[in-house]
C-alpha cells in the first residue's frame, strides 16, 4: 500500500502526487532507475511517460521536518496496456472513456468518439472548434480508461463514418462563412436530431448512426452522455466490445 506517494500513469503522462503530512524541500523522481526529475516547488507534478512499454517508477522526497532526518521514497509498477495500442481499427468504430483530461471529471461525463479510418477519429472534444478530425492516438494518450465497440455490419459503420465526414465537412464551410454553428454545449433544452443548433461527443456519434446509418440507440435522459453510449453499446447485439480497459467506471446513471 502507498505511504507516501500516489502515483497515476494516464496514458502518456505520469502525476506523482505527495499525499502524507510531510512537506519536503525536494523532490526526486527516477524512472526506469535513471534520475529525471527534481522539484522544488508544489506537491503534484507530471512527467511523459512511454506508455508502451513497462516503467519502475522511484519517488523520494527530503522531508522539511526534524524527525524525519532522511529521504522517505516508494517504488512503483506500471506494466503496459499494450493491447490497447495494437489492435486494429475500422470505420464506424466507436471510442467510450469515463476518463477525463480533467481528472475532477473522471467517472461523471467521460469522453467518446468515431473511427473514420485505421488513423483517425471524427470527434467534439469541447470548446472550439466543436468538431474535428483528429488521430485515434491522442484518443488513446489522453483516455486510457476507454472501452471499444465495433457493429458487427460494416455497412452502417461505413455510413455512419460518410455521414460525420460530411457534417465536418459542412461544419468546416460554416466556419469559413463567420458561422460557428454548431456550437459545442450539454445544453438539456437541444433536439438530439438537431445537428446545427448545439453538439457534443456522444450526440455526434448518435447523429452519425441516426442520420448516416438510420440506426438509432435509445437514449434514457434529456441528453444522450458517453454513458449512455456505452450502456447502450455493452449489450447490444448489433455491435461487439473489441477491448475494454479495467478501469471503465461510469458514476453516474446519466
Amino acid at each position: 500500500m502507498s505511504t507516501y506517494f500516489k502515483v497515476i500513469q494516464s496514458g502518456k503522462w505520469l502525476k506523482i502526487k505527495n499525499k502524507s503530512n510531510l512537506p519536503c524541500l525536494y523532490y526526486c523522481v527516477y524512472i526506469d532507475y535513471q534520475l529525471v526529475a527534481i522539484y522544488y516547488y508544489g506537491d503534484t507534478f507530471y512527467l511523459p511517460v512511454d506508455p508502451h512499454v513497462d516503467h519502475h517508477i522511484l519517488v523520494t522526497g527530503m522531508p522539511n521536518h526534524y524527525r524525519y532526518p532522511a529521504p522517505i521514497a516508494e517504488q512503483f509498477i506500471f506494466t503496459a496496456d499494450t493491447q490497447a495500442y495494437r489492435r486494429d481499427y475500422k470505420p464506424g468504430d466507436i471510442l467510450v472513456a469515463s476518463d477525463n483530461v480533467n481528472e475532477a471529471f473522471t467517472g461523471y461525463m467521460g469522453h467518446s468518439a468515431l473511427v473514420v479510418d485505421e488513423n483517425h477519429v471524427i470527434e467534439s472534444p469541447g470548446g472550439y472548434p466543436a468538431i474535428r478530425k483528429d488521430s485515434i492516438q491522442q484518443f488513446l494518450d489522453k483516455h486510457p480508461q476507454h472501452a471499444h465497440f465495433r457493429p458487427k455490419s460494416k455497412e452502417i459503420g461505413q455510413k455512419a463514418v460518410a455521414y460525420a465526414e460530411e457534417y465536418l465537412k459542412e461544419y468546416e464551410k460554416n466556419i469559413e462563412n463567420g458561422e460557428k454553428t454548431p456550437t459545442f454545449s450539454f445544453n438539456l433544452t437541444q433536439s438530439l436530431k438537431d445537428p446545427w443548433e448545439y453538439i457534443y461527443c456522444s450526440k455526434l456519434v448518435w447523429l452519425s448512426y441516426y442520420h448516416g446509418a438510420d440506426y438509432e440507440l435509445e437514449n434514457d435522459h434529456l441528453w444522450f452522455s458517453p454513458e449512455d453510449l456505452y450502456t447502450k453499446l455493452k449489450d447490444n447485439d448489433d455491435f461487439e466490445l473489441i477491448y475494454e480497459h479495467e478501469e471503465v467506471n461510469f458514476q453516474l446513471d446519466t
